[in-house]
């Protein structure tokens, strides 16, 4: 374990500000809603794990749909309205061939499950539930027990409320202390303000006694996050300042 450091994984660019973010761990994709700030006009990509680019600026329809989720390596949008988290309207995209991509304007989305979308047809209010398998491309009318919830496997980190340790002492942290557990070791996660009235964040790999390594992972914040990183396995993902650009770590 002390051998291990923490290394840049990769750095993703995007041509518009980065709006939402989706993962499908078993497939190891990332899904990215962005939005061009002229028109507010949605535009989808998808990465590897290791930042390869599999789906570039694949265009909306509309303004009104969203990034809902990705699984089986499949894209799904839905369409919102002025006064609706939900409207009529999924998509599914094939991410390796966009031409392969289905549209329905009759149902509304609800949710993910294991490998299936939920949905409702847009005439009955609520009650009807059905499933849209991502794999077979069919619709099922499934019993909800027997379906299992999606897990996207993120994890966020928490904030630490405890002493601060004796090998952060030297750090100079700014507000919150954030930290994971991962196998048998700790992830720890601050701001740090800089000489010219900017934020980085630092992150800091140790045992329960000892620190092992730490790196500044992003520099120039002109604001904090609202949330720090997030972390699938030993991998975690941060944006950077200009909004545009998404970065990884292994730790």
């Amino acid at each position: 374990m002390a051998n291990q450091i923490i290394s840049k994984a990769f750095n993703a660019l995007f041509t518009y500000p980065i709006w939402r973010i989706e993962v499908d761990a078993t497939h190891r994709l990332i899904a990215i809603e962005t939005r061009n700030p002229d028109d507010t006009f949605p535009y989808f990509n998808v990465i590897t794990f290791e930042g390869d680019q599999v789906l570039r600026d694949f265009r909306g329809i509309s303004k009104e749909w969203v990034l809902a989720g990705i699984q089986c390596q499949k894209l799904v949008l839905k369409k919102i309205s002025s006064h609706s988290p939900s409207d009529a309207g999924i998509q599914v995209i094939d991410c390796y061939d966009p031409t392969q991509q289905e549209t329905w304007f009759n149902y509304i989305f609800l949710g993910m499950a294991d490998q299936r979308i939920i949905l409702r047809p847009k005439m009955i209010e609520d009650g009807l539930q059905q499933f849209l398998n991502l794999n077979t491309m069919t619709m099922e009318a499934k019993n909800d027990r027997s379906v299992k919830p999606f897990d996207s496997s993120i994890v966020y980190p928490v904030i630490y409320n405890g002493k601060i340790p004796q090998f952060l002492a030297d750090f100079t942290m700014d507000d919150e202390v954030w930290i994971n557990v991962l196998n048998d070791y700790f992830i720890w996660a601050f701001y740090e303000k800089t000489n010219n009235n900017h934020f980085q964040i630092r992150i800091v790999r140790s045992t329960k006694d000892e620190l092992l390594e730490s790196a500044v992972v992003v520099s120039q914040l002109s604001l904090k996050f609202f949330s720090i990183y997030f972390m699938v396995g030993k991998q975690i993902f941060l944006l950077t300042d200009n909004k545009r650009e998404f970065v990884s770590y292994l730790v």
